[in-house]
């Protein structure tokens, strides 16, 4: 099955820096239980922030720019965030993570083919690594990307419509 995702996950108060960027950045909870939140983005958003600070330079493992990333790390003196990306259908493709705290990157960027993954421990792929640093622990027989609720939503729109909006005042 296919999987298109790009985000940013962290607690709503730290993702409040994304809501304020454009009237289309809504944050959400992939399940009712969920403390943390994500931010979608899409290229409509990431032109959002690339026209506030600038589009920076593209970067080989993330789609996203050093302003992307800069803007990140300022976001990151709030709480720690998560940039998590998927991209794969049909066992092909790749998924990428980075963390930071702090103001600062605490985990680079990385970025895994799908097929590399295969055999390896869940654990070990890089949004499983980040959700970590989140704070998100794995429930039994589940690895944190299940945990997270990402298994429930493939893309953009799986999110919009079926994941629970969290209500923030402008």
């Amino acid at each position: 099955m296919a999987h298109h995702l790009q985000l940013f996950a962290g607690h709503p108060e730290v993702l409040r820096r994304y809501v304020d960027l454009s009237p289309r950045v809504q944050l959400y909870r992939l399940t009712p239980a969920a403390e943390l939140a994500v931010a979608l983005i899409d290229d409509e958003i990431q032109d959002a922030l690339h026209k506030i600070y600038g589009t920076g330079e593209w970067l080989d493992a993330l789609r996203l720019t050093t302003s992307d990333m800069a803007f990140a790390a300022e976001t990151s003196l709030r709480g720690p965030l998560a940039y998590l990306e998927t991209d794969y259908a049909a066992g092909e493709g790749r998924q990428a993570a980075a963390t930071w705290a702090g103001g600062a990157l605490s985990l680079r960027p990385v970025a895994m083919a799908v097929d590399q993954g295969l055999g390896r421990p869940a654990a070990t792929w890089p949004i499983n690594g980040a959700l970590r640093a989140l704070g998100v622990i794995a429930q039994p027989g589940r690895d944190a990307f299940e945990t997270f609720g990402l298994d429930l939503y493939r893309t953009f729109e799986d999110v919009t419509s079926g994941a629970l909006p969290v209500r923030m005042g402008r």
